[in-house]
């Protein structure tokens, strides 16, 4: 079975957001794009979530039978439980984000992982983000903007090449082990 390959602007917009040409890295990837939920219906159920808790902890019915002190530690460890379903929710939307638009990403960009380019700390492709907000400034779209990409890689390669060369042994030495 084949899987399905997205267009190189669905996928960028699956995990990065962009607004007037800024570009900021998603907390919840968007599924949207690709043919899921909009993050922006996760982001409204997780929000709403403890409310829901206070209505249903706080309605007459069920504070005849809490009382004040254990509604308020019933709400509270509830609340910490809600903290964690967000947390999973999260975590495993991006995770299986990231698993659909892999092999698209490794169609487009072969040498490049994308877990690098999503990655917070240091990477050779860190200013990742600065060469997509200038190809957008630009306009650029389809095999433009796959083609000025790939050219942004090999300049952030040559600029962080010392970087390159760590990763390259330290993958060399752990696939000798």
């Amino acid at each position: 079975m084949t899987k399905k390959l997205y267009d190189l602007k669905s996928i960028i917009d699956t995990v990065f957001s962009s607004k007037d040409n800024k570009v900021k890295r998603r907390i919840i990837y968007n599924k949207f794009s690709i043919g899921g939920v909009s993050s922006q219906w996760i982001k409204f159920l997780l929000l709403l979530m403890p409310f829901l808790m206070y209505a249903g902890i706080f309605n007459p019915r069920s504070f005849e039978y809490l009382g004040i002190a254990q509604a308020i530690v019933f709400y509270i460890i509830l609340l910490v439980f809600a903290m964690q379903i967000v947390i999973a929710v999260a975590y495993f939307n991006n995770k299986s984000v990231i698993k659909k638009i892999a092999p698209s990403w490794e169609h487009y960009f072969k040498n490049v992982d994308l877990k690098m380019i999503l990655s917070s700390g240091v990477t050779p492709y860190m200013d990742f983000m600065n060469h997509y907000r200038v190809a957008l400034d630009k306009g650029l779209e389809g095999k433009n903007l796959h083609k000025k990409l790939q050219e942004s890689f090999l300049q952030m390669e040559s600029e962080n090449q010392d970087l390159i060369d760590a990763i390259n042994r330290d993958k060399k030495n752990k696939s000798g082990k």
